[in-house]
């Protein structure tokens, strides 16, 4: 932290000690009061044996939390990132996560919002709306939330409806370069005696926070990571009777936006050859600057998401049972377009025509639960249903042939390579004219669709079996049915430079074979290029979406699971203010099948000649990912309950551990046999009875997450892991928030609040290269405010990043430019001012 750092945070921290004299007169207030639903029944968060924290919504109002993304900076052990999209987004706990660029692959995070569980990361970071609390439950959940929660949960609460009516309304206004406005507002009350309505809806609009240097286009947008979206929300609560209960939910939300560049962080020996065919095409080596957030992009970004659903939850008290049921739908529309060679250069690209991510998911939960005088039970059903297509074209751009060309010293080494084989080795072979061996929307620009459905059926059953007065035994078991099948639909590829490549070598592309090896020597002989870059050459000439031979594999693959996850938790109470308990957990997350072109699976390279022998031989399909987990956790209150203080240890084994990585060519998915995270974590909540006016809260985690050593595979990308540290796993967060409410004169308030996080040095790059390694870094944020007493309005001025902290979020190779690098970056200081009225 550096010294300007903490002297803004001595500051703000002094000058709520040194208003204490104003505080406002309050009741006394307490810890205990604080409930969660962390075992899906409400509960005080003191007396559960999880590993939970609680934010309310005032302090979510305060640090400015409109979605997940938000909740990052006050919630110590959680790290969430984007990239290339809204769409891939990756939430952490603990260090553990899993990279959100391929949908094949679930989340290791669970997020549930109103009960209702999204399937990924991405599809849950939308506007939450009007909050009562977020929880965030670390470690594995498998008995209550199921599959796909390995590293731990996101629980959502909204507010539900309300027979009082009420009404407000948010204006917020964004300074600064990316600036802006919002307006956001919703009412509640009764329709009748037994039924009540909340709706809620909102549009944001900002400028990007990055300039963009189109080079000619065809992108004309000047900006980017802008903001543009409206969502809606409504709810509908029949109560039946005083033990009966429906609440109906509907929401929307719609996103037109452009994300994400990325700038380059180091220019290899490529960007020469980019800056010949565009001069500033790409910095040249030394003269990166990522932070001045201007990025070279000619292709667009655009993105459009509609995202929509429906739910039904149903609460029935028997005379000696509960029961819940859940019902939803939910639709999930993405087209998103991309510079893909993140240049200025005509290389490759997506166009957002025709690159669509479309989700369906359906799910259902039943559960019953009661208590007796020693035992409390619960019993359950969940299905989910969903069904995902993905469409994804790469286009070579104009430049492509001739920047390929250059990599070998000659802009016409395509054709010149591809003509010298063809005439020497293929009867009746016509040369290909300039330029079109690799021509401007060559690749494959109709689109490979994937199509992936998948049920799962789980029982569940989680209980607590009260064996004294202060001693508890929690155990629970559920299992879990999956079945996927997926469908591989290649489309034909148009690069004819590679059907000589593929025509001469063969379908499987193979350059080891002796054959391979005796046509690759003579023909270096006659063309004075050596046979080493020869088949580099021949492997830039043939990327996965240039090459045919996809088009003759398409197929169909399934697979079928049966896993056990469940807890094992003994807990006591020394007194009414210090808890301790030890709990094991398994936790599994589902195989699945990567929905992409690829030349390397795992440790190994494709054996096409196999594959084409085969097709359902693709070896597209993953194992799943299984934790064993071990938690020992102190729960006490100070001062009379105004001071929360929790310890927690733990160590969490992974049997499989699932890893999407991208080589600068592909991604690629593999398992790591063996990987853990262990460490320990404190958290604080004080609300000083001397000072009635303050709120602090805070924590903070370490978290040693690291693969196993094992032993070389030949795969430089895979073994670089080998004991060593997760990417965007840093060692050390902490976080920590101070709010003040004050009163002046007789009918007004005013508020303070700073909120600040920290993380220690961390690889942001899923292969750890080194010029990924972004340093430790903190970041503040504040808000001040007046308003009525009586809460009818206030205005705030707040402000993010304020310290202009500059950091890098993700990096990753420069796409087909070896020894190159570029990065997602972090957002840059914003402020803003906030008008709110309420009725």
């Amino acid at each position: 932290m550096s010294s300007t750092q903490k002297t803004i945070l001595f500051a703000a921290v002094s000058i709520f000690a040194l208003t204490s004299a104003q505080a406002m007169a309050q009741e006394s207030r307490s810890v205990d009061v604080i409930t969660v639903t962390a075992q899906k029944r409400e509960q005080g968060i003191q007396d559960v044996p999880v590993a939970v924290t609680a934010y309310n919504e005032e302090l979510l109002l305060n640090a400015g939390v409109h979605d997940l993304k938000d909740l990052a900076i006050i919630s110590p052990g959680l790290n969430v990132t984007s990239t290339s999209n809204e769409f891939v987004t990756t939430a952490r706990i603990r260090g553990i996560g899993t990279v959100g660029d391929n949908p094949g692959l679930e989340s290791s995070v669970g997020i549930v919002i109103d009960g209702v569980p999204r399937a990924r990361n991405g599809v849950g970071f939308n506007d939450l709306g009007e909050l009562e609390r977020i929880e965030v439950l670390r470690g594995p959940q498998g008995t209550l939330f199921g599959a796909n929660t390995t590293a731990g949960i996101i629980n959502v609460v909204t507010k539900r409806p309300e027979y009082d009516f009420s009404s407000h309304i948010q204006l917020d206004y964004i300074g600064g370069e990316a600036s802006g406005w919002g307006v956001s507002g919703g009412m509640t009350g009764a329709l009748d005696d037994s039924m009540a309505l909340r709706l809620y809806g909102g549009i944001r609009e900002r400028d990007g926070y990055q300039s963009v240097q189109t080079f000619g286009g065809p992108r004309t947008e000047t900006e980017d990571g802008d903001q543009d979206f409206y969502t809606f929300r409504g709810q509908l609560l029949i109560d039946f009777t005083e033990n009966v209960n429906l609440l109906l939910t509907g929401d929307l939300t719609k996103r037109e936006e452009n994300c994400c560049g990325a700038p380059s962080i180091v220019s290899g020996p490529t960007a020469a050859a980019i800056n010949a065919l565009v001069p500033g095409g790409r910095p040249m080596p030394g003269s990166e600057d990522p932070f001045s957030r201007v990025i070279q992009s000619n292709r667009g970004t655009g993105q459009n998401i509609i995202d929509h659903g429906y739910s039904g939850e149903l609460n029935w008290q028997f005379d000696n049972f509960d029961m819940t049921a859940i019902l939803s739908d939910r639709t999930y529309n993405l087209n998103s377009g991309q510079d893909t060679d993140f240049t200025g250069a005509d290389i490759v690209f997506r166009d957002a025509g025709n690159n669509a991510f479309d989700f369906g998911n359906t799910t259902f939960e039943l559960r019953f639960s009661g208590s007796s005088e020693n035992f409390d039970w619960m019993v359950g059903s969940y299905y989910s249903s969903e069904d995902l297509v993905r469409t994804d074209a790469i286009q070579m751009g104009s430049d492509f042939s001739a920047y390929l060309g250059l990599l070998g010293g000659n802009p016409g080494l395509v054709n010149l390579l591809a003509n010298g084989l063809g005439g020497a080795f293929i009867p009746g072979y016509v040369p290909l004219a300039p330029g079109a061996g690799a021509p401007l929307g060559g690749g494959n620009p109709l689109g490979d669709t994937f199509t992936q459905d998948g049920t799962s059926f789980s029982l569940f059953t989680h209980n607590t079996w009260h064996l004294t007065d202060s001693t508890d035994l929690t155990f629970g078991l559920r299992h879990t049915r999956t079945e996927k099948t997926a469908n591989f639909d290649f489309a034909d590829s148009n690069v004819p430079a590679c059907d000589v490549w593929e025509a001469v070598f063969g379908d499987a592309l193979d350059f080891s074979t002796p054959l391979s090896q005796a046509i690759l020597g003579g023909f270096s002989l006659g063309s004075g290029v050596p046979v080493a870059s020869l088949v580099q050459f021949g492997t830039f000439t043939c990327l996965p979406f240039s090459r045919d031979v996809f088009s003759r594999i398409d197929n169909t693959q399934s697979l079928e699971e049966n896993e056990f996850s469940g807890l094992l938790s003994l807990s006591h109470r020394f007194n009414d203010d210090l808890l301790m308990y030890g709990t094991y957990s398994h936790g599994y997350k589902a195989g699945g099948f990567n929905l992409d072109r690829f030349t390397q699976a795992g440790d190994s390279a494709v054996n096409f000649t196999s594959v084409l022998a085969d097709p359902t031989s693709y070896p597209a399909r993953f194992d799943p990912e299984t934790v064993d987990s071990f938690e020992i956790g102190i729960k006490t209150e100070w001062a009379n309950d105004t001071l929360l203080a929790n310890f927690y240890l733990f160590r969490s084994e992974f049997d499989t551990y699932q890893l999407n990585t991208f080589n600068g060519i592909a991604f690629f998915v593999t398992s790591i046999d063996g990987a853990s995270t262990q460490g320990a974590e404190m958290e604080l909540l004080w609300l000083p009875e001397s000072m009635p006016g303050l709120t602090m809260q805070g924590g903070v985690t370490y978290a040693d997450a690291t693969y196993n050593e094992f032993a070389p595979t030949g795969t430089p990308d895979v073994d670089r892991l080998s004991g060593q540290n997760f990417s965007l796993a840093p060692e050390w967060y902490a976080s920590g928030s101070a709010t003040y409410n004050g009163t002046f004169g007789q009918d007004m308030t005013w508020l303070a609040h700073l909120d600040a996080r920290y993380l220690s040095e961390q690889n942001t790059g899923s292969d750890l290269d080194p010029e990924k390694v972004q340093g430790a870094y903190t970041l503040f944020n504040a808000r001040v405010g007046i308003g009525s007493a009586d809460e009818s309005w206030s205005l705030e001025l707040w402000g993010r990043n304020l310290t202009d902290e500059n950091y890098i979020q993700v990096g990753f190779d420069g796409p087909f430019q070896p020894g190159s690098f570029n990065a997602f970056l972090g957002t840059p200081r914003t402020w803003g001012l906030t008008l709110r009225a309420r009725r």
